[in-house]
Parts: C-alpha cells; structure tokens; sequence
C-alpha cells in the first residue's frame, strides 16, 4: 500500500464516520432552516459519492490481470471475472447516484419555499 492509498482509505473511513454521525443527529432537527442547508450539503454530497462510483468503475475497467492483480480466487469456468462485476455494479451505483441526486435537489427545491420559524 502506498501513501496515497493510505491517505484514500483514510478519507473513506472519514466519510463512514461523518455519515454515521449524521444519521444519528439528523433523528431530531432543532433548528428547521437547517433542513435546507443540509438537503444542500446532502446534494452535493451525492453529486461527488457520484463521481467517485464512476472514477471506481473506469479504474476497475482498465485493470490488468498480472498487474494490479494476479487472478482471483474460486471462479469457475463461464464466470466473469470480479474485476468485471465489480465494474458494472459501480456503474449501476453511479448510475443509482445520479438520481438520488436528482431526488435531493428536488427535495432542496420545494424546501426552499417554505417560511421556516427557527424559534421552535
């Protein structure tokens, strides 16, 4: 593992962390107006975990057995290879991310009507 792997897992592990934190804070909103600027934060978020799906997906087609890898264990014969498995389901997350995004910024958009009182 080199460096910038390690510093990649490290922002990964960030991310889980900071959403499972999220998750557990957002089980309560104290302040209404917050929910649009977090519908914010959460579409550009999605926007971004997006684009990594898809940057994931073109590394895992590019991969050269012998190279970045040396086979794989327990796939038979008529069996895709993971590398090519692993791909598609990046795409189809990608793919999955775009309309969650889409869902978010609709759901950012009808919030950005509403009169929040922040007092209750």
């Amino acid at each position: 593992m080199n460096d910038h792997d390690s510093e990649l897992i490290s922002r990964a592990n960030e991310l889980a962390d900071i959403a499972r934190s999220l998750a557990h804070a957002t089980r309560a909103i104290d302040r209404p107006y917050d929910s649009y600027l977090l519908l914010g934060c959460l579409t550009a978020t999605q926007r971004s975990l997006g684009q990594v799906y898809d940057q994931l997906a073109n590394w895992h087609g590019n991969v050269i057995d012998g190279v970045q890898c040396n086979g794989e264990d327990g796939c038979g014969a008529g069996c895709a290879p993971g590398v090519a498995r692993a791909e598609l389901g990046l795409r189809d997350a990608a793919q999955f991310a775009g309309i969650v995004e889409d869902a978010l910024l609709q759901a950012h958009n009808a919030n950005s009507v509403v009169r929040w009182f922040d007092g209750v």
